[in-house]
């Protein structure tokens, strides 16, 4: 198993990795992002690796264990919202790969991120 950093649930070798590709600043946050929110989204999934994402019930039940997020609903609403967005790109992309989201990786987010920037810049010439 990865060990993460204690920032996240990324390792210091996931995040080298992002870094390392040619996209563009934006691209390489929303790479960045999408990569947290799958890594945290399988650990709330654990110890299933295979299968749907968690649920939306399951999420708002991490959310309530963690410590800096349990007094504040606000920021827990939000959380829950922005880790929807970040599903819903991830079931599409798992229906693109012809397996089940907790099933990617994050070479397939990588080569993803930047096919989705090579057809923005061929839009753009």
């Amino acid at each position: 198993m990865q060990s993460s950093t204690p920032e996240g649930p990324l390792t210091r070798e996931d995040a080298e990795r992002i870094e390392a590709t040619l996209l563009p600043t934006l691209d390489r946050h929303h790479l960045r992002l999408q990569a947290h929110c799958l890594a945290t989204l399988k650990s709330i999934a654990a110890p299933r690796s295979q299968g749907p994402l968690p649920s939306v019930e399951q999420i708002q039940a991490w959310c309530r264990q963690q410590p800096a997020l349990r007094d504040d609903v606000v920021f827990q609403d939000e959380l829950l919202t922005q880790f929807q967005v970040i599903a819903d790109q991830l079931n599409s992309l798992a229906d693109a790969c012809g397996h089940t989201p907790l099933d990617l990786t994050l070479d397939e987010l990588i080569a993803n991120a930047e096919a989705e920037s090579r057809r923005r810049l061929a839009r753009q010439t």
